[in-house]
């Protein structure tokens, strides 16, 4: 008799799982969160377990998504072993760069099956990655921010935050914007890595998420979301406080870690009290609340926004009111960063699945299954005009998929790279 593997302990135990409700928590939860023991619990939505198979009819052989091939880039670990991967790959030209705490900061190429260029950073890169003018930065897991040359993958300049958890870095006018956990926002020459200045918040919330917020610059201020559950503006010379406007309402959780979006004179801004934000720009009068779980990241495209929230759930709201388009719930898990294409939200799920929906329905179309104790991390990257996408997986593999029905050139990515598997 064939006898069955048994899964690891910590596998069964969070299968089918999603993140709780914040404000319902233990107090001895609580505290662990504060220290940033459970920021894995969050990330990957494995605390409250729901048990169910929501969406079987979902099927891999759609034909919407293709999968090319899977690299992987260290020991085959789940994210509980592992710990999540918070770098998103990017697309320049004909290469592709992204980050991983295993392997470091990596370029590739993905159509001529050749690695260009592996960086080793101790601790890994925790932060997603910004491009710009042949430079890539990021934030590493030895508490350093960084700036690499995209071309041979030598260490322009780095600077010794003291904080293994920073935001993505912003570059606008030749800055570089970057908050640490700390409730620190940070501003540096781009060019030369040299210290312009530094704004520290005196806060410490009863518990925190351990997260920062990426910095939004907006002419002569820098907008940045904080712990303690504010919304600052700074002076983009000299780090001076403009002006602050309170968010939360009486939560335990009040943290402020998304990044906020401009359109229109509206900022958009998730926060950790479980609700969606929408500010006027000048007087920073609220606007609206949506009311969901907590979330990093909100995309807007035309009158929508695309929101994909820890309660399990992604939302699509009217921009103007916050008026209920559609919502899908996953399996189990938590959604992380996700794409629009014309047609369909591609989003990946903090365990197992990977799922195609109908961008004006919400309908699933398709999920693809990497199995459990892994899941994607952080922002996937999205070629248009070949359809390739590229997820990175909580435990260190990068995935290359096409969307054939929206292909309009030859995907960049139709070779295997050295090293990677077709599965």
């Amino acid at each position: 008799m064939i006898k069955r593997k048994r899964e690891p302990l910590m596998i069964r135990l969070f299968r089918n799982c999603r993140t709780p409700n914040l404000q319902k928590m233990p107090v001895f939860l609580k505290i662990a969160f504060s220290k940033g023991i459970l920021l894995l619990g969050l990330m990957a939505g494995v605390i409250s377990c729901s048990g169910r198979n929501i969406h079987p009819e979902l099927k891999e052989d759609s034909g919407i998504l293709l999968r090319q091939w899977t690299l992987s880039l260290g020991e085959d670990k789940s994210i509980l072993d592992h710990g999540m991967d918070y770098s998103n790959p990017v697309v320049i030209e004909n290469t592709l760069v992204f980050g991983t705490r295993s392997a470091g900061l990596v370029s590739i190429y993905p159509s001529l099956n050749q690695q260009r260029w592996v960086l080793p950073i101790q601790g890994g890169v925790v932060s997603e990655l910004t491009v710009e003018k042949g430079s890539v930065y990021f934030c590493g897991g030895d508490g350093f921010l960084y700036s690499v040359n995209l071309e041979n993958g030598r260490v322009n300049w780095r600077y010794d935050l003291r904080n293994p958890i920073a935001s993505r870095p912003v570059i606008s006018g030749g800055r570089l914007f970057v908050t640490t956990t700390d409730d620190t926002v940070y501003a540096f020459d781009a060019g030369t890595g040299k210290w312009l200045w530094h704004y520290r918040r005196r806060s410490s919330p009863a518990a925190t998420i351990r997260a920062a917020s990426a910095p939004l610059v907006d002419g002569t201020e820098v907008l940045t979301g904080l712990s303690d559950g504010f919304l600052v503006a700074l002076s983009v010379s000299d780090g001076q406080l403009k002006w602050e406007r309170k968010l939360h309402h009486g939560t335990k959780f009040t943290d402020v870690d998304a990044s906020p979006i401009l359109e229109s004179g509206v900022v958009y801004l998730p926060s950790y009290d479980g609700a969606l934000y929408a500010l006027k720009r000048q007087g920073a009068e609220i606007l609206w609340r949506f009311d969901a779980g907590g979330s990093k990241t909100v995309q807007l495209e035309d009158q929508r926004l695309f929101l994909p929230s820890s309660d399990g759930n992604v939302y699509a709201l009217q921009k103007n009111s916050a008026k209920l388009l559609w919502k899908f719930e996953l399996d189990h898990g938590t959604p992380t960063g996700l794409v629009l294409t014309d047609k369909y939200v591609v989003v990946g799920s903090s365990f197992q699945y990977l799922y195609v929906l109908d961008k004006e329905t919400g309908k699933g179309l398709y999920r693809f299954n990497i199995g459990y104790g892994s899941g994607f991390s952080g922002t996937p990257a999205y070629d248009k005009a070949s359809g390739s996408l590229y997820f990175l997986s909580g435990a260190g593999n990068l995935y290359s998929f096409t969307l054939p029905r929206e292909q309009k050139s030859k995907p960049l990515s139709t070779a295997v790279p050295a090293a990677a598997t077709v599965r």
